[in-house]
């Protein structure tokens, strides 16, 4: 009984410690994200299956009969050095063309160096000029147009454009070889519009060639646009064809759009081969913003000079980046389920794949997904709005304070945000530095900040056509089984017959933008998708930059697809 008391006294010691422990852990557990860590790792996933299925590859007919014509294009020598003569041929015509070009009828000798593109390919492609109905939209928009024995099936649409981006003057030294030769390495083919996009145009022009040489008789008509101002956002072109299309055909009346765009790449998360078709694109806008201030002489200058304050707004600029979101509405989420759901070879942990799958409704595993996403720089802006400051330029004399100067800030607007959004977050980084310097700001027409002196002003506008994010394509239905399935059957049957997992096609977007934007109307199944390997199209092909190439392996599988394509979709069961 002596031990009693002390006993007591343990036990009351220890009720304070054991409620200070539980407090410990459930701080630990829910003032941290362990819990979260927790909850993902432990609580099963379910009702997945309809994430990413899985499509049966689609074989058209005519390859069950005669497989020849497939062969030939993927592995006949003699084809292949013809086929690198018709992209270089394309290559050595100069179609460069620049930012906010002037119509054709107020400037036509700006447009007249596509007339030689123009008689380049009627000389190259004489078969397809003499076999169909060739009508030019706005001078030199090119649209051709097979038609089909069922006028029951909606028309197939294929696009490209003729132009490409200038290459800088100060640059030409440093190309391994004249970015107007179209000069072939024995692998790469190298020149301004190699890979953007000289190479899907005449990939869609050989493939109908090659069918109108076997007298090949199609029920769905077929659709080729040619733009010639991508580059320039199509404002001149692709604009007048889509309308041209719409009044001719009508809304919602193409089959489906297959436009430029990713194709194929080993994932860095799985090491699998997936197939990556552009269903959704961000919107577009560049905002211009110019500063006055008074001049005067350099001896006698204000503590900031007008090219001081540009560049303390770039600055504000660069240190406020927008902020990264990922929600369904995004297709990079799709993407992502989709790696998850078929990672043949096991390479993603538990916890990431798990996160990924429960990141369309639960926020933490959401973050977690974002941080995957932005670990890389070329799929960093697929969640998140991009700005990228392209133009400065101010002052004239080193002993003259620069009176005028111009910023120019380029923006690619994530899916989930909208145009006016960033319109007002612009500004307000404007505001803010205009306040610091006392300066008035005009934003858009509308004076928003007034400091009733002469001390300066901003005036910010939007310098072009601005593109609201782009309608995403439908998934799972007939149209995109046919995509998928079509792929599978080219990459996997012909391309890579030795590979032991299926390939998967998965909706994607791009960072950039196409002439999708004016054919909307046109129909719901719009693919930015050029199917052949490159593990990334900006990386590996030097795309808009120096050395621009392009692997003719690449050329050769896309135009294999066209050619299986267009006949595995030549049918009423292909409708949805």
């Amino acid at each position: 009984m002596l031990g009693l008391p002390l006993d007591d006294k343990v036990s009351s010691k220890r009720v304070p410690t054991i409620v200070g422990s539980i407090v410990i852990l459930l701080t630990i557990l829910f003032g941290t994200n362990l819990f979260n860590y927790l909850r993902i790792e432990l609580v099963p996933i379910s009702n997945t299956d309809s994430l990413c299925p899985l499509h049966e590859p689609v074989v058209p007919e005519s390859f069950i009969t005669d497989n020849s014509t497939v062969l030939t294009i993927l592995h006949d020598e003699d084809y292949k050095l013809n086929s690198i003569k018709k992209l270089a041929g394309a290559i050595q015509v100069d179609t460069q063309i620049f930012d906010n070009q002037p119509d054709v009828p107020d400037s036509p000798e700006t447009w007249v160096k596509f007339i030689k593109f123009h008689e380049y390919l009627e000389k190259t492609f004489p078969t397809i000029y003499e076999n169909l109905e060739l009508t030019k939209v706005n001078t030199y928009g090119l649209v051709y147009f097979w038609k089909g024995s069922n006028e029951s099936l909606k028309p197939l649409m294929l696009t490209a454009h003729q132009d490409v981006v200038p290459v800088q003057k100060d640059t030409l030294d440093k190309w391994t070889y004249p970015p107007f030769e179209g000069h072939y390495d024995g692998k790469f083919i190298y020149g301004r519009g190699a890979s953007d996009c000289k190479n899907v145009l005449i990939s869609i022009l050989e493939t109908v060639e090659l069918l109108l040489n076997q007298n090949y008789q199609p029920q769905r008509s077929l659709l080729i646009a040619f733009g010639f101002d991508e580059e320039a956002s199509g404002v001149v072109s692709a604009s007048a064809i889509g309308r041209y299309l719409e009044k001719t055909y009508g809304k919602d009346s193409i089959y489906a759009i297959i436009d430029e765009g990713p194709g194929l790449a080993a994932d860095d998360l799985t090491g699998t081969i997936i197939a990556t078709p552009g269903t959704g694109e961000k919107g577009y806008v560049d905002i211009e913003v110019q500063l006055t201030t008074p001049g005067g002489h350099s001896s006698i200058p204000p503590d900031h000079t007008s090219i001081g304050i540009l560049s303390e707004l770039s600055y504000v600029i660069e240190k406020d980046p927008y902020s990264p979101i990922l929600t369904s509405k995004n297709p990079t989420l799709s993407y992502m389920q989709c790696l998850a759901l078929h990672d043949s070879k096991s390479k993603i942990s538990t916890f990431t794949k798990k996160s990924i799958l429960r990141a369309g409704y639960d926020k933490f595993a959401n973050s977690q997904v974002i941080k995957l996403i932005q670990k890389n720089r070329f799929s960093k802006y697929l969640v998140q709005t991009s700005q990228a400051i392209d133009i400065i330029s101010g002052g004239e004399k080193a002993n003259a304070l620069p009176e005028h100067v111009r910023l120019l800030v380029n923006h690619r607007v994530a899916i989930e945000s909208t145009v006016g959004a960033v319109k007002d977050h612009f500004v307000d980084r404007v505001i803010e530095v205009a306040k610091r310097h006392n300066l008035s700001v005009k934003a858009f027409g509308e004076l928003v900040l007034d400091t009733k002196d002469n001390s300066g002003v901003f005036e910010v506008n939007v310098f072009s056509r601005p593109l609201e994010t782009a309608p995403t394509t439908p998934l799972n239905d007939n149209v995109w089984k046919h995509l998928a399935g079509v792929t599978r059957h080219v990459f996997e049957d012909l391309i890579y017959p030795e590979i032991d997992y299926p390939i998967v096609t998965s909706p994607s977007i791009m960072t950039g933008n196409t002439d999708t934007r004016h054919y909307w109307n046109l129909t719901r199944n719009i693919f930015r998708y050029s199917p052949f390997y490159v593990q990334s199209i900006v990386g590996s092909t030097n795309v808009h930059s120096v050395d621009e190439k392009l692997a003719f392996e690449g050329h050769l599988q896309l135009t294999a697809f066209f050619y299986q394509y267009i006949q595995a979709v030549d049918t009423p069961t292909a409708d949805n």
